[in-house]
């Protein structure tokens, strides 16, 4: 039996999907007999420590904490595996990993720079085409740019781009942000990228790839990650995997098996463990891909906290493979005892 923590909430977008995606992790593992704790992590919570008296294990019951207090809850708790359940912000982009990191506690999720490069959308781009795995073409705006000469910055994606494209911001989950313009509009393109501008002073416009969208997740690290079965995300209503669509029961039909060839699953398979590999990603990443009509396969991004709630696609995946959710979250809980923390 362990003492967990559970981190969720957060101050990004995407709080109240990290609460849900928390609050099931936190029951899995109790029901599996840990001691759990489970914390809402937030600013909002800027004055709140730890009661001279730590409250019994629960994971119903959220305890206020934020970023400036946690590492005084941890010392209250001093919990053997601290599992980050944040989507978006501090949670996602390596922040919270490092603090742990220094603090020498064990966590559930990949490390501080698989974060980081996960999180920025363009380094992640950048990453990608240099190790020559296929993504869509693209191009980075600036908001400054943006805001000095909109009609050149428009004219600019216009030619490295074109349409239909893809707008989002630099460093954001769950589509937040993120805007379609699927013909030559360029009033359209400029209010996407208004949008994108809303949460990151920087862009990035993809090209369009017009086809099924699949993702695949992606357990362990090195040698010995392994794929879960190719999922492909079809909305019900428009053609875009928006927040919405994402979160809301029915809103998309999940296809298991996909309806792509066997070929095309084994290589999006092996696209995904290379790339969590190559990003040097550990517990359970999802990365997301487009096929087009020829089944050339196209790497979106990766998800380096995937979403776990009711609706979320990696506990799907793991059922068709035979992997409970309570499964899931032991697989998770033993490979981050296991793990060597960093030694300076």
């Amino acid at each position: 039996m362990a003492r967990v923590l559970v981190l969720m909430g957060g101050d990004a977008p995407e709080r109240e999907i990290s609460l849900r995606s928390g609050r099931a992790v936190a029951r899995a593992l109790a029901k599996n007999g840990h001691e759990v704790w489970a914390a809402d992590i937030s600013y909002q919570h800027e004055n709140s420590f730890p009661p001279e008296t730590l409250p019994s294990p629960n994971p119903e019951i959220l305890l206020p904490c934020s970023p400036l207090t946690l590492p005084y809850w941890l010392e209250a708790i001093r919990p053997d595996v601290v599992f980050p359940i944040l989507h978006g912000g501090y949670g996602e982009d390596g922040t919270l990993q490092a603090m742990l990191e220094l603090l020498r506690i064990p966590y559930a999720s990949p490390p501080p720079l698989a974060c980081q490069l996960a999180m920025n959308k363009v380094q992640f781009k950048r990453l990608l085409i240099a190790e020559g795995i296929p993504t869509p073409t693209h191009c980075v705006v600036e908001r400054n740019r943006f805001e000095r000469d909109c009609e050149a910055t428009i004219d600019y994606v216009e030619q490295a781009v074109g349409y239909p494209c893809v707008v989002k911001p630099s460093s954001q989950g769950s589509t937040i942000g993120a805007s379609v313009v699927n013909r030559a509009d360029r009033d359209a393109l400029r209010e996407a990228l208004e949008e994108a501008f809303r949460y990151d002073p920087e862009a990035l416009v993809e090209r369009k790839i017009v086809g099924k969208e699949i993702t695949v997740a992606v357990l362990g690290s090195g040698e010995s990650a392994r794929a879960l079965p190719v999922i492909e995300i079809v909305p019900k209503t428009g053609d875009f995997f928006d927040f919405t669509t994402k979160y809301t029961p029915g809103m998309a039909e999940h296809r298991i098996p996909p309806s792509i060839s066997e070929n095309a699953q084994k290589q999006a398979q092996e696209i995904a463990v290379r790339v969590h590999n190559l990003l040097g990603c550990r517990a359970v990443t999802r990365t997301d891909m487009m096929v087009d009509s020829d089944e050339n396969i196209f790497v979106l991004e990766l998800n380096a906290i995937p979403g776990m709630t009711e609706v979320s696609l990696v506990p799907e995946a793991a059922k068709v493979a035979g992997i409970s959710f309570e499964a899931l979250m032991e697989m998770l809980l033993e490979e981050a005892i296991q793990t060597p923390l960093r030694s300076w």
